[in-house]
């Protein structure tokens, strides 16, 4: 009788462990993997991944989120300036994200806090692209956070702070 206990446990174990590890496996296949090159890392409170403690994102997953072409001024630029990427509540609503800050950091360690609300409010994009032209990093890509402004709203520096350019990484708190 006890070696049925024992044997009877050991397959109570093997199957909890079989369970947790098709659990854990589930998850990370919520999202698609990248096949390219890494541009953008996310992670904190989300509830969709595709790695370990966060979501991976090269330009093919990018651009299956929305994207839209933004016309606007910065005080970085001269004149009106075109900018085309991913929305950034979209990338919000794929990655299923529940904070309320967005920590982003870029390739330098520059960090700056966004508020979520910004996403949709602000109808802000991670522009991937600057009038027609993939952004290299020597052209403050990969990504650039873009707030749509008016050329007098670009004059006070409003969201300047929040204009992040060399993006590569996100954590959601």
């Amino acid at each position: 009788m006890n070696n049925n206990w024992s044997i009877h446990f050991t397959r109570l174990v093997a199957a909890a462990a079989a369970t947790m590890l098709f659990s854990m496996a589930a998850t990370a296949e919520q999202l698609p993997m990248p096949t390219g090159e890494v541009i953008l890392t996310v992670s904190g409170a989300i509830g969709k991944t595709n790695s370990q403690g966060g979501a991976k994102f090269d330009l093919d997953l990018l651009k299956a989120l929305e994207w839209e072409e933004v016309n606007t001024f910065t005080s970085f630029t001269d004149g009106m300036q075109t900018f085309e990427g991913p929305r950034l509540s979209s990338l919000l609503d794929f990655v299923a994200a529940s904070g309320t800050t967005i920590g982003a950091v870029a390739i330098n360690d520059y960090f700056v806090n966004i508020p979520v609300t910004h996403a949709e409010n602000q109808g802000v994009i991670l522009a991937i692209f600057h009038n027609g032209k993939q952004m290299t990093v020597r052209d403050k890509g990969p990504i650039w956070v873009i707030y749509p402004q008016s050329e007098d709203e670009a004059k006070l520096k409003k969201f300047d702070n929040e204009m992040i350019w060399q993006l590569v990484s996100i954590e959601i708190r």
